[in-house]
């Protein structure tokens, strides 16, 4: 089974050429999306595996604030975002995500940040579900 992506990113040609490139990694990309109500929608719907996060999107509502909604929602978030300065790096690195990947991203390391973020949120979900008593 592919793992399932939500890219969430305002920019329509930079949201299809990541749609392109994952896609070529294997990767199934069950939408594109460019608010942060938008995500929180979709994420709900289809449940991907993780959800690349950009941090400004179209809308009143920015990536970081999608994300806390969605991370409630036991989804890993990644962002990808071109804004690299430290207070936005603190911001998201807060509210628990799972990678900061710089644009213009380098689709080999995106494509291990992914790899590393859906076994990390497997091992986590595997560890709940122990403690809470369910087994295989």
């Amino acid at each position: 089974m592919n793992e399932r992506i939500l890219i969430v990113e305002d920019e329509a040609i930079t949201a299809l050429d990541l749609k392109y490139s994952l896609e070529d990694l294997g990767y199934e990309i069950v939408d594109t999306v460019d608010t942060g109500q938008d995500a929180i929608d979709t994420a709900a719907e289809t449940v991907p595996d993780v959800v690349l996060m950009d941090i400004k999107l179209k809308g009143d509502m920015e990536g970081i604030e999608a994300a806390e909604v969605i991370s409630e929602l036991r989804i890993p978030i990644i962002y990808l975002t071109a804004n690299t300065d430290i207070d936005t790096f603190e911001k998201s690195n807060i509210k628990g995500s799972y990678g900061f990947v710089s644009k213009p991203y380098d689709i080999q390391k995106l494509d291990k940040t992914l790899k590393i973020t859906i076994n990390r949120a497997k091992l986590e979900e595997k560890r709940i579900d122990e403690a809470s008593g369910f087994t295989e």
